[in-house]
């Protein structure tokens, strides 16, 4: 899919998004925590934004030609790695997932260390009526286990994680 392709899908979805050209995808990656890329070129970006906080939906180019080419999905930081999705299925696996997304279907936990912003885990979380696809058991254990008190060999470690767990309406941040 093109861009031009993925925008008349949001459009007859009814989808609002914002079109912008990134200068450098190193700087990018940068920018979201992750270490930088050999890939300095410019790419297109198609942003949701989302109107609740500050985790949007992001769409990314390969790069910044007229028309350029689908790249993956990302939700607030979590990479979707849809980049080898077939184009026959590409379309409807894309609308259908951010559809979910927009309604808070879909939960992202995603971890950096505090005090450098590195990445160090993310995962992604489904609240679907489809049992076998049903994540919010595993994601209410997560989350249990990021809120208790830190062990002894973790505060030996004295690393400071920051944990955000998010949907399309609900963001918390957790420190620790």
């Amino acid at each position: 899919m093109n861009l031009s392709e993925v925008q008349k899908l949001l459009d007859d979805n009814g989808i609002q998004h914002v079109l912008t050209v990134e200068p450098s995808r190193s700087e990018f990656y940068v920018k979201k925590g992750f270490r930088p890329t050999e890939d300095t070129g410019a790419f297109c970006l198609l942003t949701i934004q989302n109107p609740n906080h500050s985790k949007n939906i992001e769409i990314i180019f390969k790069d910044a030609s007229d028309n350029p080419q689908f790249y993956d999905l990302e939700f607030g930081g979590f990479w979707y790695e849809m980049f080898d999705c077939p184009d026959d299925i590409l379309s409807r696996e894309l609308i259908d997932e951010i559809q979910s997304i927009l309604l808070g279907r879909v939960w992202v936990i995603f971890a950096t260390n505090a005090k450098n912003s590195a990445w160090f885990f993310d995962g992604i979380f489904r609240d679907t009526v489809e049992e076998e696809w049903n994540d919010m058991d595993e994601l209410q254990e997560t989350i249990r286990k990021i809120k208790a008190p830190k062990s002894l060999w973790r505060k030996l470690f004295r690393r400071t994680d920051c944990y955000e767990i998010f949907n399309w309406k609900k963001h918390e941040k957790i420190i620790k």
